[in-house]
């Protein structure tokens, strides 16, 4: 099992090596191992390798529409798995809600960082003059 976590703004996936109710034992790719708080864990998956997940995720990101992205965006407060859900189908895999979390934290003006994977829509006046 590996796990994508969050830490001083920058993204993370390895190895789950041991888990607590509290925390986890992560290894990366280098070998280096992090405890991660267990609120910090944003997704879970079992495959591809982390690497790949990362690489993958990255592509998908740079791929979002941010403009059809912010109109799919519910109004109130939303998960990135849930703008994933609604912007790529139902049948969302693991790569794309990572890349919606790429894209939505990577867009500040169209999105607004609510807390460990939540977000707002920026208003549209907001986009509009980050825009110009």
């Amino acid at each position: 099992m590996y796990a994508l976590y969050e830490d001083a703004g920058k993204f993370h996936a390895g190895r789950v090596m041991s888990e607590t109710d509290a925390s986890l034992q992560i290894e990366l790719g280098s070998g280096k191992r992090a405890k991660v708080k267990a609120a910090n864990v944003l997704m879970r998956f079992a495959s591809p390798e982390p690497e790949t997940f990362l690489q993958g995720a990255t592509t998908i990101a740079a791929d979002v529409d941010l403009d059809l992205a912010w109109e799919f965006a519910p109004e109130g407060d939303f998960g990135f798995a849930e703008l994933a859900a609604d912007y790529f189908g139902a049948t969302t895999g693991a790569s794309q809600q990572a890349g919606a979390l790429l894209a939505l934290f990577g867009a500040p003006h169209y999105f607004r960082r609510l807390g460990k994977g939540r977000f707002r829509k920026a208003p549209e006046e907001i986009v509009k003059a980050a825009l110009l």
